[in-house]
């Protein structure tokens, strides 16, 4: 196995491509001949589960983890990526922590983090970063070097808590990341539209936990993202669940035993759905059988059987299946474009393997959907050709995108103000001017919102923020220039300058979300010193 080649100096250390998803997670590269390769985990597998098992002798990750489902699922973290940069207080999130065997705690600044133990919890960007961590090992591996930095891919519509959890995560397991690069983007580059006719793509990709559109336009190499959007709680793991619940209900009127307090019966009855449900996406019937799902009164083990139809499946997903029509009408009406407008669907996930999805997605989008071959790989393919080119391997190809939600401001309670506007080209940079209200005010506080409407509460709030040590003056004669950057991965940066004398001015956090750059920084230490 010879690794391919790269222009981009040795010293900066092998570079990879990043799919880290919520059920799955994969790693690509480039190889010789610039063909894409998918790397195999130890087990001989594409795709590496996003499964950490912390038991009494270490963290496990991957299929290894697996053992952990079985008798310890309440220290069995799955789907970490749907918690990362979310708050605690979000109602999906606390409808999220009714049904997870393992149990939710809110951080000390209203972050959603995972309790392992008592005294002990741990956020899902240190989750996540065992997970991006055992991607590493596959790539060193293969490689027989370092491998330090990666292009890691994120659904279009996550916003700028979730995208710096992302990089936090990476910095954690020893990345520096070169992109953060949308999920629809690295499908649409991984399937190939730069290779062949210019087109207007929509880009439909409904992986385990999120629902991810994105409409794309491609013109000689130029990828321009017009418009994204999605559902950050729709994906294959909701499918799963609404199995579960309906086999509860079976089990109790067919058994007569209440599963449904059982962690460790739910979670079998969870992977026994997602195997029926994947058998389901082939054949109109499939059985389901597990030998031990609970202890009857009389200390024997159940055995729990049943065939399962695909038509019953797709009854009791419809109302998820649902779900897929307003997200793909937003993304449209964002860029101004009709279905008819449409010249090519691409399917991306695994989730768009069940018949009843791409069924709902030709109706929704009035087109055929054309079905990629490799749909849980392809937006690795495309991270990974976006390292080609961002290290000169390969040219011909620029990627234009945009923000996913609008930018605001709001002082002291009063009603959010647009900064930067949704759908604008990044990176961008706009300012805002801040007057002093007071005689002889020394501080100017303003909190930073990410959305479009005037009332903060349907905003996300990203942090508080507070301009300091200005010069004394009555009100008014004091101006404050805001400058608000995103940046070509959607990060967020702020500065501040006094107009009057034209000096840069302290800003001071006083709020924010997620992990702070002295705890990324320890963890980052911790986990090196643990490998």
């Amino acid at each position: 196995m010879t690794p391919p080649p790269s222009r981009a100096s040795t010293s900066a250390g092998r570079a990879v491509g990043i799919d880290l998803g919520t059920t799955n997670s994969v790693v690509a590269v480039i190889d010789r001949d610039g063909a894409p390769r998918i790397l195999t985990t130890e087990e001989g597998s594409t795709m590496l589960p996003s499964l950490v098992w912390y038991s009494p002798h270490g963290p496990v990750v991957g299929e290894a983890a697996r053992e952990g489902l079985d008798h310890s699922p309440d220290l069995t973290i799955f789907g970490a990526k749907r918690l990362l940069g979310r708050r605690f207080d979000h109602p999906d999130i606390r409808k999220l922590a009714r049904v997870l065997p393992y149990e939710l705690t809110e951080a000390p600044n209203g972050d959603t983090w995972i309790q392992l133990a008592a005294g002990r919890a741990v956020s899902p960007e240190e989750v996540s970063a065992l997970i991006l961590r055992e991607l590493r090992r596959t790539a060193e591996k293969f490689f027989g070097e370092p491998v330090t930095r990666a292009v890691i891919t994120i659904p279009a519509w996550y916003d700028a808590a979730q995208r710096q959890a992302t990089k936090d995560a990476a910095q954690i397991a020893g990345f520096h990341v070169m992109r953060l690069l949308s999920e629809p983007t690295a499908a649409a580059l991984g399937h190939g539209a730069h290779r062949g006719a210019d087109r207007r793509y929509l880009v439909c990709d409904l992986g385990g936990g999120t629902f991810d559109v994105a409409a794309v336009d491609v013109d000689a190499g130029v990828f321009e993202v017009l418009a994204t959007t999605g559902d950050a709680f729709l994906g294959g793991d909701d499918v799963d669940r609404a199995l579960v619940e309906n086999l509860v209900r079976d089990v109790r009127s067919s058994r007569g035993i209440d599963v449904s307090t059982d962690a460790i019966a739910i979670e079998k009855l969870r992977l026994g759905a997602q195997r029926t449900k994947h058998e389901l996406s082939e054949h109109p019937i499939a059985k389901l059988q597990i030998k031990d799902l609970a202890q009857l009164p009389s200390g024997k083990a159940l055995e729990y059987s049943r065939a399962i139809r695909r038509d019953e499946v797709e009854l009791w997903a419809s109302p998820l299946i649902k779900r897929l029509e307003p997200p793909i009408k937003e993304a449209l009406r964002r860029c101004a474009r009709k279905r008819e407008d449409l010249e090519e669907v691409l399917l991306v996930g695994g989730g768009t393997r069940m018949p009843a999805v791409r069924k709902e997605l030709a109706r929704i989008t009035g087109r055929e959907p054309s079905v990629i071959a490799n749909p849980e790989e392809v937006v690795a393919v495309g991270a990974a050709l976006e390292v080609a080119r961002l290290d000169g391997v390969i040219d011909g190809i620029l990627l234009i995108d945009v923000a996913a939600r609008g930018l605001m401001i709001s002082r002291q309670g009063q009603d959010c103000e647009i900064v930067v506007a949704q759908s604008s080209v990044v990176p961008t940079r706009e300012h805002k001017l801040l007057p002093t209200r007071h005689d002889d005010q020394v501080r100017v506080e303003f909190d930073l919102w990410e959305g479009e409407s005037p009332d903060p509460s349907v905003n996300r709030h990203l942090g508080r923020y507070a301009v300091v040590d200005l010069p004394e003056a009555p009100a008014g004669d004091v101006l404050v220039l805001v400058e608000v950057t995103i940046d070509t991965d959607g990060v967020i940066r702020l500065g501040a300058t006094e107009l009057v004398s034209g000096d840069r001015v302290t800003l001071e956090q006083v709020y924010h979300a997620g992990l702070a750059r002295a705890d990324v920084a320890r963890l980052q230490k911790q986990l090196a010193e643990a490998s």
